[in-house]
């Protein structure tokens, strides 16, 4: 197997904490360089999950300046490469890929026939800073879609990024979704992705810190594969805008955190009815209790 040195560029009271978010993202271990600058860098699998990883590591990076904690220059490079040049390299080995039993993701320059009638594609253009919907968290995500979606629901996606989830919920017959991302930058990444997808036309996609900005009636679903620190803080954002009755679909948790991300989602009102594992990562379907 080959492997990909990720490295980020911090301070040095920023070390820990940079090497706590490389350990969480699967990393086994980590080293410190602090010859000329500050950096720490863990050893990944080259395979096509590493773009999802330096997605989890850049989004972790980015919230932690969002709550006021400066790990700058918080600049990742890959086995040398400069993120910027991530992009151009992507082509090599990213190709169609199966990712649930009728979901496959597609590149966009890449021709692709399913090979069975209930096959549906889900065109992607991966960008380095929002994956490419692959990742084990992606796929319990879409399993859990699969296992709850019976058409006409109206959803959230909390944190679309490439907008997999998106796509994958208006395949499966999702009739209204409103799609959310930190920042404009985000949102522009996610509409790209969307207009490859016909499906997906009718997507709204808006810039909101989680839920903080977002306005709507309470939906039938709400999905989220985010941090698990930023899933603790979403978590009560959630009961005002779902329905009653209505499923929180939750992933991107890990081991270590996932009996907490229970406790909070059982403190809020939700009662738990399917936990699903790829790896160390966790998926939940959560019901938010019904009103007496």
């Amino acid at each position: 197997m080959n492997w990909q040195a990720v490295s980020v560029a911090t301070k040095n009271e920023a070390i820990e904490t940079v090497a706590d978010i490389l350990l969480q993202v699967g990393a086994q271990g980590v080293q410190i360089n602090d010859h000329d600058a500050i950096s720490v860098t863990a050893y990944y699998p080259d395979d096509e999950q590493l773009g999802e990883t330096i997605t989890a590591i850049q989004k972790a990076l980015k919230h932690l300046s969002d709550i006021g904690m400066s790990v700058a220059p918080a600049t990742i490079t890959v086995n040398g490469i400069q993120q910027k040049d991530w992009e151009d390299n992507w082509k090599a080995y990213y190709h169609a890929e199966r990712v649930t039993r009728h979901f496959t993701v597609v590149p966009s320059w890449e021709t692709y026939h399913p090979n069975q009638i209930d096959e549906l594609p889900i065109i992607m253009d991966p960008k380095l800073a929002f994956g490419t919907g692959t990742h084990e968290t992606t796929r319990l995500m879409i399993q859990a879609l699969e296992n709850v979606v019976r058409g006409g629901e109206s959803m959230i996606d909390v944190g679309t990024g490439s907008g997999v989830l998106a796509v994958a919920a208006k395949q499966l017959g999702v009739a209204h979704v409103l799609a959310t991302d930190i920042d404009e930058i985000s949102v522009n990444v996610a509409k790209e992705n969307l207009r490859l997808n016909p499906v997906a036309q009718d997507v709204t996609v808006v810039a909101s810190d989680l839920l903080a900005d977002v306005v709507i009636s309470p939906v039938d679903l709400i999905v989220a594969n985010i941090l698990a620190d930023v899933i603790e803080r979403l978590i009560p954002q959630t009961t005002t805008l779902l329905k009653p009755g209505g499923l929180f679909l939750v992933s991107g948790i890990y081991d270590n955190i996932a009996l907490h991300i229970e406790d909070v989602l059982r403190a809020n009102d939700y009662t738990i009815v399917q936990k699903s594992q790829m790896g160390e990562w966790h998926g939940y379907i959560a019901q938010l209790k019904e009103k007496n």
